[in-house]
This record gives C-alpha cells, structure tokens and sequence, in this order.
C-alpha cells in the first residue's frame, strides 16, 4: 500500500474525523477523486445536498457506519452511500488500533477487492488515509439484502451461496506453495510472515476467563480442550505455513454477508490476512446455521467447497481440507475464548447472541472429535 499522509494526492479530499465532517462538498470531493489516490474513475457530478443517517452502534465493533443519501444539481451518482468511519467507542478503537484494522481495510479495498474476480465486495467509491491524524474513510455501495436471524440461522440455500462465493474469493488468491512469487502485501499478516503465534500467551491469560463467562454454553469436554490450546497453537501455525495459504476473511460469520436474491456480498474487511482457507469456512459452516442444520449440511458445504475451489484450478487435496477444518475449529475456540473473554455486553440479545456462537462452534468441534489433534489430550 502507498502510503499518502496526511494528503494522500493533490485534489484528494481530507479524511473526516466524524459524521459531521460528511458536507455535501466533502462528498462531491470524495467522489469525484474515485477510490484510489491519482487513478482514474471518479464521478463527474455536482452534489446539492446529502442526508447522513448513521447506522448505530450495534451494526459494527470497529467501525461506525452512516448511510448518506445524496441529491445533484448535475451529473449522475449513487443516491445513497455507506461511510464507514473508525469507531468512537473507546474499546473498540483501541482493539482496531490494535489491529491496525482501518490500513488493512483501505488497503484492501484499494488493492485485493479490485483484483478479486468473481468474488461480490462492495463497490468501494472513495478511500481515505490520513496516518498522522489517525483518521480513515470509507466511501461503500449501499448493498441491498435479506435480513437473517442469525438465532436461526441461514437457510439451506443460503449457506450453499455463502460457501460458493467464498470459495470463488479464495480460489482468486490461492497459493498452493509452489509459485515462486505468490502475491504478498506488506500491510497484510500472514501465517507465512507475521504468524500468529505470539497468540498464545494471551490465549494462557484469556481462556480461564472465558470459562467463568461462558463455561454454562461450553459441551465437556471442550472446556478441558480449551485449557490445552495455547500449546497447541505455534507448532499447528507453523505447519500451516507452509500448506496452502490465500487471502482470508478472517471473520467470515453472517453478520458481515450481505445476501441477496442472486448475490453474497461479502463485508468488513479489517481483519484480512493470509491463511488457511478453512478459517472462513469453518467460521461460517459453524456459526451461521442450528447445531441440527450443520450436522446435516457440513459434509455436503465442505464438499461444495472444495468443488468450487478445485474447478477454478487449484486441485483440493480431501485428507487436507478434512484436517484443516477440524484445526481450525480448534483455531477459533481459542479466538472466540480469546476475544470474548475482554466484552461483557449489557444488552440481553447481545449477550443472547454470543452465547449461540459460542455453543455452535464448540458443539461443532466436538462432534467432529478436534480434541485428537491436541497434545496430551485424551480423545473425548
């Protein structure tokens, strides 16, 4: 990523700091610059005025999103926009500063969306950065789409549809090892160059926690498993490395899809990185559906999965995927421990809906029996 701080290009609009900085100038600047510093594609267009609702707080964790509705004096546009913002919760910026959640995001979208083919992201208008001021922007397509009950669950179809386009994301960007140069970025972590093994001690720290707070959801005997993972994690990353590796999600759950009629968008790109393209899967197939629909579907999205994968030229080797995925549900026991150890969320649906992922994925490693590929772990 090019690093344009704290002004990117000439001509480049600022970086808002809130809400209040998204004038009807601020927007008709943004779109006219286009999405990336000194490229082409900005809109000729004169904006009149611009109504800015935000989306409230519980949408996002790291971002605070506004839906902008957009009227011209002249020229064509999008009538309404997403502006996606760091977020003001004192929490959540210190976790995406953290992160460094809002470089990662622009860069995405100024870099991996553009050349994702076949996978359905937001259109991405505008994209700001000004590094000195900590500040970014956002400038998305406003995507319609289905309400999910994520209680619920996806529908049959859905998941099929989530699965596909996943796939169809992953396959633009797989590296199977054996390309001399796969494509890297500097601003991206990675298994093979960041790794994640400095995860564990605050896995250690963590998990005992999580257990207070969640033990009542946590299946024996995954809470024993749990208490083992933080071993587990730098020898299993370390071989991971080395496997087939592409651009994940790294969140890939139903609160962050868009699904249409005939589309998946996919959503909140802040903690891509690269890694084994079973972390999506798994996060999906064991958070977005009932305990009973995944234990009739898993097989069959897996399957799918590695069809789409292997029929856009990457060959999926079965014994892999199949090992893989069981690692990686042990992968986000340990992240979903890690993670939700630090909230403890007033709201009842809030609170509600924690409690089902948490049950969902723990359940789902368990019925696979992920406990056999932990050390020192007796099988059950």
């Amino acid at each position: 990523m090019t690093e344009h701080s704290p002004v990117e290009a000439e001509g480049w609009p600022g970086v808002p700091g809130d809400f209040g900085d998204v004038t009807a100038a601020w927007v008709e600047a943004a779109l006219r610059a286009g999405p990336i510093p000194g490229a082409p594609g900005g809109l000729v267009a004169t904006v009149a005025a611009v109504d800015v609702e935000p989306l409230g707080a519980a949408v996002g964790f790291l971002g605070d999103l506004a839906r902008v509705t957009v009227t011209y004096s002249s020229g064509n546009g999008p009538t309404t926009v997403i502006v996606k913002l760091p977020t003001a919760d004192p929490g959540g910026h210190q976790v995406g500063s953290m992160l460094r959640a809002w470089t990662r995001e622009v860069a995405f979208y100024r870099q991996v969306a553009p050349a994702s083919p076949g996978a359905r992201v937001p259109r991405c208008w505008h994209s700001g950065a000004d590094e000195a001021a900590g500040r970014w922007v956002l400038v998305l397509e406003d995507v319609p789409s289905v309400a999910i009950d994520t209680e619920q669950g996806a529908t049959g179809s859905q998941a099929a549809a989530a699965v596909s386009a996943l796939a169809r994301f992953h396959a633009a960007w797989w590296d199977s090892g054996a390309d001399p140069s796969p494509r890297r970025f500097a601003w991206m972590p990675g298994f093979d160059t960041t790794g994640v093994a400095g995860l564990a001690p605050l896995w250690a720290d963590a998990h005992p926690r999580f257990l207070e707070r969640y033990g009542h959801v946590v299946p024996g005997p995954t809470d024993r498993w749990l208490l083992a993972l933080a071993d587990w994690l730098g020898p299993w990353s370390a071989r991971a490395a080395g496997e087939p590796l592409t651009v994940v999600h790294a969140d890939y759950r139903l609160d962050n899809l868009l699904i249409g009629e005939a589309s998946v968008t996919m959503i909140d790109w802040q903690t891509a990185l690269r890694g084994p393209g079973p972390m999506d899967l798994t996060s999906f197939v064991a958070t977005a559906l009932t305990v009973e629909d995944r234990r009739a579907w898993e097989g069959e999205l897996i399957d799918r999965y590695a069809r789409e994968v292997t029929a856009h030229g990457h060959p999926v080797d079965r014994a892999w995927l199949n090992r893989s995925y069981d690692e990686n549900l042990l992968w986000w026991m340990g992240q979903f421990a890690n993670n939700l150890s630090r909230l403890a969320p007033d709201d009842p649906a809030a609170r509600q809906a924690l409690d089902t992922m948490v049950e969902r994925t723990f359940t789902a490693a368990l019925d696979r029996g992920c406990g056999r590929l932990l050390p020192l772990t007796p099988p059950g």
